[in-house]
């Protein structure tokens, strides 16, 4: 049994559908945690381990509180994709109908209103049609809540329109000039209308997601009996071959066994610049092959293909909850029984004052429309959705929300140096000739003797040498822990360390410089070059740790390499300080050193050896290029190995959390404000439910403002 199960969930209204939900599957036997996202339609449910499946009580748990779910399975992108489509045909469009009749039969009800004659009886029934057909989904959802003794915003609009519509009608058939059908009906239109954008901005918040769904082409062309034919991409096999055009989106991951191109990693990576691929090189599915052919062998598939993944993970960090949302929980369980008391006491304050029942009724009514808390409801989930997809554009996969509010705190961030601060393999910094050879030609045969080695200093003489043809070897030998030696048009050459050097008695006087390790190339006695070669930090280093200093983080890296190298590398990348020589253990005893003198640390690592670290700090990023580990090893993973991306996240968490506070401000002020102004008769139900629409409407734009981080 998986320890997870994802539903999709129907017929939600509002946040506090979601919360309901919540409640209600948590007290299911067998469910260790609940939690239901309004924006994504979608329930995430941990189960607890030992326990007999509790699917089906689930489904019952959901179905008893008035909604419905549909299990989802852990497969292609694309079904995801089929429930966002069946989310937009069924949900947007009846809703769409809903809103265009509302305001038909309200038009007329809005002319008498502003001085034309309209006969109370075609009145009435105008506003029939939009009290009980355009506003029946209030009544459905009212019905839910009162069977359940719960009150929600779906039953603020319908008590206060049914009281206002239920005054007009017992006039009309005293034959009463006081009529108030164009407030309930104004209400139900204009709260139709605030379902409807938040509707159409739930699709906006959810297009991150949606484009990276898009990525997977549904068409893959596979070797099949010795040709390669067009195929469903989900078909594809593990192990089948697989063509890619140019300009085509490459269908799977896999490995290239043949031919060269540059391959757009933007929409996975978030970097723009395409990057060379030939054979022996992974790609990823979902990117654009941007040049020749490529015959590529499929590896990971389905809900284990990297694309996928990126979807899981965005998806699960948009339905999770910050712990700031905890507390917009406690006071949406309040909120509504209080309103509800607050109308009352309205209504029976204005009546023992003297005021005439419509007064008193009308101030009532304004009451419960007024407070209608959607704007509370969506200030956080409607932020989180926006900036997690933006995240995801970046190439910044956001685990749980927990983590994100938590680097608000982070106040020293940790990097690992091999692989992190730089990248983890060697380049060639300098080299010269001591002889009378051209420098180029000392680089071919230091380049020529090391394309039969398997050493990591190999790969930075090969790439030195741009494409140039190597020369051929005889006699190669490889000498381990010290260099290589062979023949080259019958003459004896080594490369290698010092240590090499000496064992065959020839004088060499170059020591390395700092972090640079030196490789000298000999003929027989004599020395012919020397090479110097480095793991050199990233592009970029420098200025991303500038940033973060410039946020008030300490930057301190740890490592397992020398004194001598470490600090050179420090020096390097503008580190504030560094601690070298360490074993895993000893990383992990400091981060938790600094953690006990009340330090919140954010550890930055490869995702692999750094496992331990990343656990044990407050925030653990994990760099890497999409693999399992790297995903697996941090609350945070950079799909690409760029540094710049750590002050972003930063940036990104302070200014997500920044606009729920805004959000949160101001729904709770508007709810006071209105509310007071209701109450004391200066607001009619047609402007409060006005203000309840407008005020939803600001919250989600407050929140699109996070797309353009």
């Amino acid at each position: 049994m998986k320890s997870t199960l994802h539903f999709k969930i129907i017929g939600m209204h509002c946040v506090t559908c979601a919360s309901r939900i919540e409640r209600a599957v948590a007290l299911v036997e067998g469910v260790k945690k609940a939690e239901v996202n309004f924006i994504n339609e979608r329930a995430s449910i941990d189960l607890a381990p030992l326990f007999p499946d509790p699917t089906k009580n689930i489904f019952k748990a959901i179905e008893k509180e008035g909604y419905k779910a549909k299990l989802i399975h852990d497969k292609a992108a694309s079904h995801f994709h089929h429930d966002l489509e069946h989310h937009t045909i069924n949900h947007g469009y009846p809703i769409y109908m809903d809103l265009m009749l509302a305001i038909i039969f309200t038009l007329p009800l809005v002319a008498h209103m502003i001085g034309f004659y309209i006969p109370p009886y075609f009145q009435l029934f105008c506003a029939s049609v939009v009290q009980f057909w355009c506003g029946r989904r209030f009544y459905k959802a009212s019905w839910r809540s009162l069977k359940h003794l719960r009150g929600d915003m779906d039953l603020l609009v319908t008590l206060g329109t049914s009281a206002a519509y239920g005054y007009s009608l017992g006039s009309v058939l005293l034959n009463s000039p006081t009529l108030y059908f164009e407030a309930a009906s104004v209400v139900i239109t204009l709260v139709l209308l605030g379902r409807f954008l938040e509707d159409r901005a739930k699709r906006l918040a959810n297009a991150a997601v949606r484009s990276l769904m898009n990525l997977a082409p549904p068409m893959a062309f596979v070797e099949r009996d010795g040709a390669y034919v067009e195929v469903l991409s989900h078909d594809v096999r593990k192990g089948d071959h697989v063509m890619v055009r140019a300009w085509q989106r490459i269908p799977v991951d896999g490995i290239i066994f043949q031919g060269e191109s540059e391959v757009n990693e933007s929409m996975i990576t978030g970097e723009s610049l395409p990057v060379l691929k030939k054979a022996g090189d992974t790609v990823t599915g979902g990117t654009t092959n941007t040049e020749g052919v490529l015959y590529l062998e499929a590896t990971t598939l389905g809900n284990q293909s990297t694309l996928s993944r990126m979807i899981h993970l965005v998806v699960e960090a948009q339905s999770s909850h910050p712990p700031i949302q905890k507390f917009v929980d406690k006071v949406s369980e309040i909120f509504v029984p209080l309103v509800l008391l607050i109308s009352l006491a309205t209504l029976a304050i204005w009546l023992s004052v003297g005021a005439s029942f419509q007064h008193a009724l009308l101030a009532s009514v304004s009451v419960l429309v007024v407070a209608c808390p959607c704007a509370l409801g969506l200030a956080t989930p409607t932020a989180i959705v926006v900036s997690m997809g933006e995240a995801a554009r970046k190439g910044i996969l956001i685990k749980d929300l927990e983590s994100l509010e938590a680097l608000r705190k982070v106040d020293q961030i940790i990097f690992d140096k091999t692989g992190t601060l730089t990248k983890g393999e060697f380049s060639l910094t300098s080299f010269k000739s001591l002889s009378h050879m051209s420098q180029d030609h000392v680089l071919l045969l230091a380049a020529s003797l090391q394309k039969g080695s398997e050493h990591p200093l190999a790969k930075a003489f090969i790439k030195a040498l741009k494409g140039q043809n190597l020369l051929g070897v005889e006699d190669f030998t490889s000498l381990p822990g010290k260099g290589v030696q062979g023949k080259i048009d019958g003459t004896l050459y080594y490369l290698g360390s010092g240590k090499l050097m000496a064992d065959k008695g020839i004088p060499f006087s170059s020591p390395p410089k700092g972090d640079q390790t030196a490789v000298y190339l000999a003929e027989e006695k004599h020395l012919l070059g020397i090479f110097y070669l480095a793991d050199v930090p990233r592009k970029r280093a420098f200025e991303a740790l500038h940033i973060l200093k410039s946020m008030g983080l300490k930057t301190i890296m740890l490592t397992g390499d020398n004194k001598e190298t470490a600090q050179a590398v420090a020096n390097k990348v503008g580190i504030d300080d560094f601690m070298a020589q360490l074993q895993p253990k000893d990383k992990i005893n400091y981060i938790r050193a600094l953690e006990q003198r009340h330090h919140y640390i954010a550890m930055v690592g490869d995702g692999v050896n750094d496992g331990p670290a990343l656990a044990a700090a407050t925030v653990g990023f994990a760099m890497g290029s999409g693999t399992d580990v790297a995903m697996d090893a941090a609350p945070i993973t950079l799909m690409r190995p760029a540094l710049e991306l750590i002050p972003q996240t930063f940036n990104l968490a302070t200014k997500t959390f920044h606009v729920i506070q805004e959000n949160l401000f101001w729904a709770f002020i508007f709810n006071i404000i209105g509310i007071g102004f209701a109450a004391f008769g200066h607001l009619s139900p047609e402007l409060a439910g006005g203000a309840m629409a407008a005020s939803s409407l600001m919250v989600v734009l407050n929140s699109l403002r996070l797309k353009r981080i």
